[in-house]
């Protein structure tokens, strides 16, 4: 059957991906692939690919492969001067290629060796791939939460609008990503606390659940639904994700940026891999931090969606919002409130009077023991007078 390719071509496997930011980044790590081979082979990454499939035909050895791929790992790890490339809307930012973070790198490698599997119709064994190409373990950096103080720092520094879409943000634990999706159907204002489904395919997991808001933010969020039709995105800036989503790191970053001039903290970067500790996503980080804070980890790691602790909560919607209302606020950043279970505050009271009533009690034993003393005392004065009126007598 000539008429059925017995390969796919990368444009196809590329067009087969409908994810825009997946596409760009798997393109970019082409591209890069690309200059690799360029430089290394004055070949480019198809033709690479195909001659890697030739040697692997006629020699039934797939050792080649585990070359390129550990030389492609040393390219990686090195800055390229030599290199040039140009990007911005007019192609005039000239740019040099950085080596990458180790994290970076095994992901590129990942990419690529998928790319030789599904293009390249090569076949290759996990086991001896991982064995043969091994990437050094990179230091784990999260980023760094906010603490109350930064938060009130960098909302008081935004804008009316990025205030309240950083509230939002930090009360519900969403991901960026998620936030510029959620439309004005999506939220719930006759809930209390208010509620917001974050719909399966908003999700990076692809499974929906529902997060809050607290009261502070309440009033600022009604406002701006008042004003909006029922299909319409609350903060996204564009309908593609992708292109909403850089739109609000740029955003941050100049935040961020500013923040840096006057608040040092807020421009400090980790030595491990110069990335900075503030970052959006440290608005989430500030959402898991609070919630752990309140309650434990396993719940502020499912009120921000992580899979593996969501399962425990997301049968049950009314324990959802009850371990939130307990969680409200720790989230708080501009209303002080202390929170206490209602039977734990009865407690607290009732041992209170418990203890004063103790107090009471021995206070009144000691004054009647007072009182006989000073009873005693005066039979003992009067006794003694009558002692000496005898002796005088």
């Amino acid at each position: 059957m000539s008429y059925i390719e017995n390969r796919r071509s990368i444009e196809d496997y590329l067009d087969s991906i409908k994810e825009r930011g997946k596409k760009n980044h798997i393109c970019s790590i082409l591209n890069q692939f690309d200059m690799f081979c360029k430089q290394s082979f004055n070949k480019t990454h198809q033709q690479v690919i195909d001659d890697i499939k030739e040697e692997i035909t006629k020699t039934n050895s797939n050792d080649k492969v585990y070359v390129l791929f550990n030389k492609y790992k040393d390219w990686l790890s090195q800055d390229h001067p030599e290199i040039t490339y140009y990007t911005g809307k007019y192609s005039k930012h000239k740019n040099t290629i950085k080596k990458r973070h180790p994290n970076s790198i095994k992901q590129y490698i990942a990419k690529m060796r998928n790319i030789f599997e599904e293009v390249g119709n090569i076949e290759i064994n996990s086991r001896v791939f991982n064995k043969r190409v091994k990437v050094v373990k990179a230091e784990e950096e999260d980023p760094e939460p906010f603490t109350k103080e930064q938060m009130r720092t960098l909302l008081d520094r935004c804008s009316n609008h990025n205030k309240l879409k950083y509230m939002v943000m930090k009360d519900s634990g969403m991901r960026v990503g998620e936030m510029t999706q959620i439309r004005k159907r999506d939220i719930n204002i006759t809930k209390t606390p208010i509620e917001i489904k974050i719909q399966a395919s908003y999700t990076k997991t692809r499974r929906a659940r529902i997060t809050f808001v607290t009261r502070e933010t309440a009033p600022m969020l009604m406002r701006l639904l008042k004003n909006k039709q029922d299909n319409e995105l609350v903060f996204g800036t564009n309908e593609d994700p992708y292109i909403a989503t850089g739109t609000e790191k740029a955003e941050f970053t100049y935040y961020r940026d500013q923040l840096a001039k006057v608040y040092p903290e807020f421009g400090e970067i980790y030595q491990s891999n110069g990335r900075h500790k503030k970052t959006i996503h440290s608005i989430r980080s500030f959402t898991a931090t609070q919630c752990a804070e309140a309650i434990d980890d396993a719940w502020g790691h499912a009120l921000i969606g992580h899979k593996k602790y969501l399962g425990q909560y997301i049968r049950n919607q009314d324990k959802i919002s009850e371990m939130y209302l307990k969680s409200e606020a720790y989230l708080m950043v501009y209303e002080k409130e202390i929170v206490v279970e209602h039977d734990k505050e009865v407690n607290n009271i009732q041992a209170q009077l418990n203890k004063q009533g103790r107090l009471i009690q021995e206070l009144l034993s000691v004054n009647d023991e007072k009182t006989k003393l000073l009873q005693s005392n005066n039979d003992l004065q009067k006794k003694i007078m009558e002692l000496e009126l005898k002796i005088q007598s």
